[in-house]
């Protein structure tokens, strides 16, 4: 096996768990030659040399959503270098109201979701479906979501973010599900809602992946085209709702999932992809 392995990331990912024990679980049981990129402060030329020069053969590992590190795994992709997700499924799980329409298609159970072009024309919505939860179209980590309980609050909301995505408010008593892939092994804990404020329980708890919370994630691993993924799930009285999809997720609770995923990251090396 040949071929190096790149892993595009931000100095706020270098804080976490992932992709340190990534890197370092393919350095010291397999071997292989790792370069970690961190891309704050970084310029390039276009067409010319920066330091991130993955050839045919290595794999591009991008545990990031900064349009600059995306730009440069795009370029990568477009020499032929293989990804472990393509810059086109990272934009597709960033992007929130194109995402819902991704779910929707996959028939993947969600909240009831509307998309607006501002949140003041949400007030035109049957009061029965408040509260809502505002969500920008560029999601991150739960960053800027907002709860409205009534319609009258939407006139004096401060929303810099444009167009929105709201999705009705599910109860689920502050737990909820995360459901992490890689590869072909699902992982399933219990945790504490990261919209709730900070205190209380944070221990993550392993639970079963029952075979509806498999069909679930099979459906949007396939949909988004992502080998490795976190989805946000509420463990409702009328089933699990997917809330969120994300790439490359931290694996909190999952003690295994460093090694599943070395070995997924394993197998992109030495294919490269046509440019």
């Amino acid at each position: 096996m040949t071929g190096r392995v790149w892993i595009l990331t931000d100095r706020r990912y270098l804080k976490q768990r992932m992709p340190t024990a990534l890197a370092d679980a393919l350095r010291d049981r397999t071997g292989i030659e790792v370069r970690v990129v961190q891309t704050d402060g970084r310029v390039s030329e276009v067409g010319g040399l920066d330091g991130f020069t993955p050839q045919r053969g290595d794999v591009v590992v991008p545990r990031t959503r900064h349009p600059y590190a995306l730009w440069l795994l795009s370029r990568a992709e477009l020499a032929g270098v293989a990804s472990l997700s393509s810059s086109s499924a990272i934009a597709g799980v960033r992007d929130k109201p194109q995402a819902a329409l991704v779910l929707a298609a996959a028939g993947v159970p969600t909240p009831c979701t509307f998309v607006a072009d501002t949140p003041t024309s949400l007030r035109s919505l049957p009061r029965s479906v408040f509260p809502l939860l505002l969500k920008p179209p560029l999601g991150d980590n739960a960053e800027g979501i907002i709860r409205v309980d009534e319609p009258d609050e939407l006139e004096r909301l401060g929303w810099p973010h444009g167009m929105v995505l709201a999705q009705c408010y599910v109860d689920v008593a502050g737990v909820d599900l995360k459901i992490y892939g890689a590869g072909d092994q699902l992982w399933a804990v219990r945790r504490r809602s990261p919209l709730l404020p900070a205190g209380g329980f944070d221990d993550a708890v392993p639970v079963p992946v029952d075979g509806r919370l498999r069909s679930i994630a099979r459906a949007c691993q396939e949909a988004f085209g992502l080998a490795a993924f976190g989805l946000d799930v509420l463990p409702s009285p009328r089933g699990p709702l997917v809330v969120d999809v994300n790439d490359f997720p931290n694996y909190t609770g999952v003690a295994e999932a460093t090694e599943v995923l070395a070995e997924v990251v394993r197998s992109y090396l030495g294919v490269g992809v046509a440019a």
